[in-house]
């Protein structure tokens, strides 16, 4: 899944980051083949000093970009020339990667910051040292010379420097060489390589795709080639971006499919921001803005055809001065994607834990309960119990299933929270967890012995476990969870910071539960043998 991914994001940046065909020119400075191996995808080119010394860069933070590299790496901002990025093919963790940063000072590896950079221990690559980087163990950094230095995936390091001469052995390489470089940024990526690799993963995800955005994965066939580049200095065209289609035809169709994209997803951000309160002044006279200013940017982002090209130039003055009113306004969408991405992780880890409950159930013929002595006095938690059927074998074998969760040997085990137990919106303390099992006369406790064949109400009707409130959190291996008033059920789980919570039934399904559900239908839901008809939920 995460090759997938990165795969994808790759794929769709050679979109904005792809080779230009024709651009030469003979005036002006090039990207050049300098450390592009012959496999290299994609590379981009970014003018840090001349950036920095730009009059439109006036209010930007150089001060604090000077400090932290001051203070981290010995070196201001401001004296790194230029940075060049090189993108390589995939490997097993991804895309390869590599930065060469061209300096104006000398650069001196013993002066970093010993917290960022691994000084003590070398890497010996190919007969260079290098170091790695201890917040990214896949990367090492090299010093070249005191004013050239890399930053690099290990295995890519060596192709890297064998390419430094400039020899254009490569498609990207051979048209690096041409591409002309005079503003702040020039990015570039070559699609051929990749595009049966963007059309198989497209393949895989049409099918859950719905009809309308079809059409658009044909995007990856029609492009060949995308010249981006940015200029803060030119007051009309800072930004210009040419995609370079494979004939007339071609590009015809690309403009036709963009212009329906762009519409498809201006109609559908004017139908969010249209659902306003009737007689709302302030809200009408806000829709009725994001109307025009939506109009002007669908206006501004449509690709001009020309034969096979179709360019977007953009004034970057207009995007500064409309900044900050579409941050303002769109902060709270912003905010409820996030939301929605967190409650969308949230879900998948009980997933988890309900898989985990069906194969441990599968295994013994029973469900996982709180672990107890012989005298029935509990120990750890069932969090602890499925910990086998979550691929964390090695550690439920370190804990001592005859102590407590809080003997000197267990309590050492209570940093070591599988990522799965940890809610991604909740602040809980470290070690604590907010998914736990309600605790109730009929429901589904963690006491006692169950089984699958005990839920007379059916499994798709019954809570098998839950987000309980932030406030709520227990130390995960603690034998403890969320006690529910059968009376008020609700008001157990209420939170203020949140609209509803996650709930995994017995069957393995998640479900969202509103904060506005009615108390008698959750309390049908949290009992298993209460013999209650509960319709839609």
């Amino acid at each position: 899944m995460r090759n997938s991914l990165l795969t994808c994001l790759a794929v769709l940046a050679a979109t904005l980051f792809s080779a230009s065909v024709g651009f030469a020119q003979t005036d002006q400075s090039r990207i050049g083949s300098e450390y592009l191996p012959a496999d290299a995808l994609a590379t981009a080119v970014l003018s840090v000093s001349d950036t920095m010394a730009s009059p439109a860069a006036e209010m930007y933070p150089t001060e604090v970009a000077d400090a932290w590299c001051k203070q981290n790496f010995g070196i201001e901002a401001q004296q790194i020339k230029q940075v060049k990025l090189i993108v390589g093919p995939p490997g097993p963790l991804g895309p390869q990667i590599g930065l060469v940063f061209s300096l104006t000072a000398d650069f001196d590896l013993k002066k970093a910051n010993p917290q960022l950079i691994d000084i003590q221990n070398a890497v010996d690559i190919d007969g260079k040292m290098a170091y790695g980087l201890k917040q990214a163990p896949d990367l090492v950094i090299y010093s070249k010379d005191p004013r050239t230095v890399l930053v690099a995936t290990a295995d890519y390091l060596p192709g890297i420097l064998l390419a430094a001469n400039g020899q254009a052995s490569g498609t990207l390489g051979r048209m690096a060489e041409s591409t002309p470089h005079d503003g702040a940024l020039t990015a570039m990526m070559v699609l051929e390589p990749v595009r049966p690799m963007i059309n198989a993963v497209l393949q895989t995800q049409m099918a859950q795709m719905p009809p309308q955005f079809v059409k658009f994965t044909r995007i990856p066939d029609m492009i060949d080639a995308v010249l981006m580049q940015v200029d803060l200095d030119d007051p009309n065209d800072g930004m210009k971006l040419v995609m370079v289609a494979g004939d007339e035809a071609k590009a015809a169709e690309c403009l036709d499919t963009l212009k329906e994209g762009m519409l498809m997803g201006q109609q559908a951000f004017l139908a969010e921001m249209n659902q306003v309160a009737p007689n709302d002044p302030m809200a009408e006279a806000t829709a009725r803005y994001m109307r025009r200013l939506s109009d002007h940017y669908v206006e501004m982002m449509t690709p001009v055809q020309k034969a096979e090209k179709l360019t977007v130039s953009v004034d970057l003055s207009q995007g500064m001065m409309t900044q900050g009113v579409l941050v303002g306004l769109l902060l709270p969408a912003v905010q409820a994607a996030r939301s929605a991405a967190r409650r969308m992780s949230s879900s998948n880890n009980l997933k988890m834990v309900g898989l985990a409950f069906h194969n441990y159930h599968s295994a013994f013929k029973k469900l996982p309960q709180n672990i107890t002595s012989k005298d029935g006095e509990p120990l750890l938690s069932w969090r602890v119990a499925i910990l086998p059927f979550m691929d964390q074998a090695e550690l439920y074998r370190q804990f001592k299933l005859d102590e407590p969760w809080d003997s000197p040997h267990n309590i050492k085990l209570l940093d070591k929270m599988p990522e799965f137990l940890r809610h991604p919106a909740m602040l809980t303390p470290p070690g604590t967890t907010c998914y736990q099992r309600p605790v109730g006369k009929g429901f589904m406790s963690p006491t006692g012995e169950l089984k699958f064949r005990d839920i007379t109400d059916g499994t798709s009707n019954t809570i098998l476990a839950l987000e309980a409130p932030e406030a709520k959190a227990v130390q995960w291996t603690k034998p403890d969870d969320i006690s529910i008033n059968a009376d008020s059920p609700l008001n157990s789980l209420l939170d203020n910071t949140r609209q509803g919570f996650n709930v995994v039934l017995a069957d393995g399904a998640v479900r969202f539960l509103s904060n506005q559900i009615d108390p008698e239908i959750l309390k049908a839901l949290l009992t298993r043998n209460g013999a209650e008809i509960i319709n839609d939920f």
